[in-house]
């Protein structure tokens, strides 16, 4: 990560008594600045394999996903570099939600896409560069780009007509002839949307075990990149045609299948975390049955319900912010896995919702846990923008993109301040809590910590050496030694 050292000295070892409080100076940034161990998962915790918690907290991406163009000219995902991994990293995150689609990883049955799977390393190596883990995200919305109402065609009394989104292939989306016209406008009630999903959970011609392969090939890709945080194995699943209940057993048997086929393919290579979901309805509820834990025995597993409580949730004030955390804590400990949430934000006057974001991030803290905000950047041509009639209007989310010229507008303050909060990223042992003004924890090693703004932050410690504060594009790192019970606060 590129810096800015304020003062060229060299980091001295501070003495310390187990009691005193120390004041970090100002030094030079370690070679390579942040470290990005490979991660694993530890009673429950993602910890790195140096024995560090891990706080992963940053964006999705969604400019290297493949959406349906949907009969307009404007462009459906906004261009990717190295300079917007470099502003993520000056807003302090350290992962990155990468959208990817099945659709561009395998266009024709068999196939595996190298020139695409070269844009993912790209981004892999972008983000590493700037101290930032990626999650490989298999991205689906409504199955996939065909699912979208043929223009011109009627659709049934009460129905609308559907846009394509994200997905799956045309040659993998086995409709079976049902309407793709959808009630209210509402993507997954489209019923070739649940049809194309129930023939994926039955492997009808062999479209299961065709998705299965990709996920394959892309672990084999990528089986010994430790900045790999790990797979999601795929986004807000659809329950197909079953009740709730049969519709969990069948998502847990996809994903029991697919991460025995991602560890085969890493064989030989230390493994990475192994990322599964409840279904879409849990995004708009708030809650729904999950795959049965007999399906998820391994070890690094990780749960990641898409929290949108008070947000986009059909009922918004039920589940609240906080109630929405307990209900993914449970859920998560039922497979004594971690929770970390692959989705959350908001989507209106970002003035307005910046309490609720503080809010979040404030249960983020508690609960020591992380996730990624949807999403970095909302293209012109976006199927979120075209459903919502908003290809001629700025796009909004975490930046602003005026359309239809595609000009960026920067980011939108209201929410750029509450996701760049102060945190620590990496702890050595157990991680005891986390406040808004600083943390606690029991450990000996390497601590780094964020923090936000142009101000040298005023920070006190409790046994940890080798303190520095380092200023970087927009914030500081923090970096030290700890050795047992130990605290890092800011004043």
């Amino acid at each position: 990560m590129r810096g800015r050292v304020l003062a060229p000295v060299a980091a001295a070892a501070l003495a310390f008594t187990g009691i005193a409080a120390h004041q970090a100076p100002d030094a030079a940034a370690e070679p390579g600045g942040w470290t990005l161990p490979q991660l694993t998962v530890s009673n429950g915790v993602i910890t790195d394999v140096t024995g560090r918690t891990v706080l992963l907290r940053g964006t999705n991406v969604n400019q290297l996903n493949d959406y349906a163009q949907n009969d307009q000219p404007l462009p459906t995902a906004a261009p990717l570099d190295h300079t917007d991994f470099e502003q993520m990293a000056a807003l302090g995150f350290n992962v990155v939600r990468l959208n990817l689609a099945w659709s561009a990883l395998e266009p024709t049955p068999g196939a595996f896409d190298q020139a695409y799977l070269a844009r993912i390393h790209t981004a892999v190596n972008d983000a590493k560069a700037n101290g930032i883990y990626t999650v490989l995200d298999m991205h689906q919305d409504a199955w996939g780009k065909a699912v979208g109402t043929p223009k011109g065609q009627g659709c049934p009394i009460f129905m609308k007509p559907g846009i394509g989104w994200d997905g799956a292939p045309a040659w993998a989306t086995l409709t079976d002839g049902w309407t793709t016209c959808n009630f209210g406008g509402v993507r997954e009630t489209a019923p070739a949307v649940a049809r194309s999903f129930q023939n994926f959970y039955d492997d009808t011609q062999g479209i299961q075990g065709h998705l299965v392969n990709t996920w394959a090939k892309l672990a084999a890709e990528f089986k010994d990149e430790p900045a790999i945080a790990g797979y999601d194995l795929l986004n807000e699943p659809n329950p197909g045609l079953r009740d709730p209940f049969s519709a969990a057993d069948q998502l847990g048997k996809f994903y029991q299948r697919v991460i025995a086929a991602i560890r085969q393919a890493e064989h030989g290579s230390a493994p990475h975390l192994a990322i599964f979901e409840p279904s879409a309805i849990w995004s708009a509820l708030g809650i729904d049955a999950t795959p049965p834990a007999k399906y998820i025995t391994d070890p690094l597993a990780v749960f990641s319900p898409h929290l949108y409580s008070e947000s986009i949730n059909i009922v918004n004030a039920f589940p609240s912010i906080e109630l929405g955390f307990k209900i993914g804590l449970d859920a998560a400990a039922k497979y004594k896995a971690p929770l970390w949430t692959g989705e959350w934000g908001w989507f209106g006057d970002p003035s307005s919702d910046a309490p609720k974001v503080d809010r979040f991030i404030d249960q983020l803290n508690a609960n020591r846990v992380g996730g990624t905000w949807w999403s970095w950047k909302q293209a012109c041509g976006d199927p979120h923008s075209v459903r919502d009639g908003n290809t001629n209007k700025v796009q909004g989310n975490l930046n602003r993109i005026d359309c239809p010229s595609g000009v960026p507008l920067g980011l939108a303050p209201g929410y750029a301040r509450p996701v760049s909060r102060a945190y620590p990223r990496a702890v050595p042992g157990t991680l005891a809590t986390v406040t808004a003004t600083g943390f606690t924890g029991t450990g000996t090693g390497r601590v780094e910590a964020w923090y936000p703004g142009t101000a040298r932050p005023n920070v006190q410690s409790t046994n940890v050496s080798d303190l520095t504060l380092t200023q970087v594009e927009g914030g500081w790192q923090l970096i030290g030694t700890t050795v047992g019970a130990y605290s890092i606060k800011q004043s």
